[in-house]
C-alpha cells in the first residue's frame, strides 16, 4: 500500500490536465435519521439522499485556460455552464489509484487579492452526481 503526497496528485477536467492546481476537496455526504418508536432508544436508521461536493483551487492563469476551453465549446459560456468530469489521479504505474467525480458542475467563484498576494488563487466549489473510487 502506497501513501501518495501533493506532488503524485494529477487532475484532468475539460481535456487539460491542471498544472496551476492548489488544491482539490471532495466529501460525500449522507442524509441519516434514527427511526423511533416505544421507548428512548432508536429502532433503526433511515437513509436520505446522498449529496456529492467541494472544491477546486487554482491559479488565475488555470483558470483562464480552463475559460478558454469552456468558450470554444460553448462561445458566450462562462465556467458555471458546463458539466464535467473530474479525474483525479495519485500516483503513477502500479500503485495509482483514479477517483472520477462525475458531472461535477462548479456553483460559483469569486476573483480577487489582497495586498501582498504573490499569485492570484480562485476556488471553485462544485457539486456532483456522483463518485468512483479506486477505479
Amino acid at each position: 500500500m502506497a501513501e501518495f503526497a501533493y506532488k503524485d496528485i494529477r487532475v484532468r477536467l475539460l481535456g487539460r490536465d491542471l498544472v496551476g492546481l492548489q488544491g482539490l476537496k471532495w466529501k460525500r455526504t449522507s442524509e441519516g435519521e434514527v427511526v423511533y418508536g416505544r421507548g428512548s432508544k432508536g429502532l433503526g436508521i433511515q437513509q436520505g439522499n446522498e449529496r456529492i461536493e467541494g472544491t477546486l483551487k487554482i491559479l488565475q492563469s488555470e483558470y483562464q485556460a480552463l475559460l478558454k476551453s469552456v468558450r470554444a465549446a460553448s462561445p458566450g459560456s462562462n465556467i458555471t455552464d458546463v458539466r464535467f468530469d473530474i479525474v483525479n489521479t495519485y500516483g503513477d504505474g502500479l500503485t495509482a489509484v483514479t477517483d472520477i467525480i462525475q458531472t461535477s458542475k462548479i456553483t460559483e467563484y469569486e476573483k480577487g487579492m489582497d495586498q501582498g498576494d504573490m499569485q492570484m488563487v480562485i476556488e471553485l466549489p462544485f457539486i456532483a452526481l456522483d463518485v468512483l473510487e479506486n477505479v
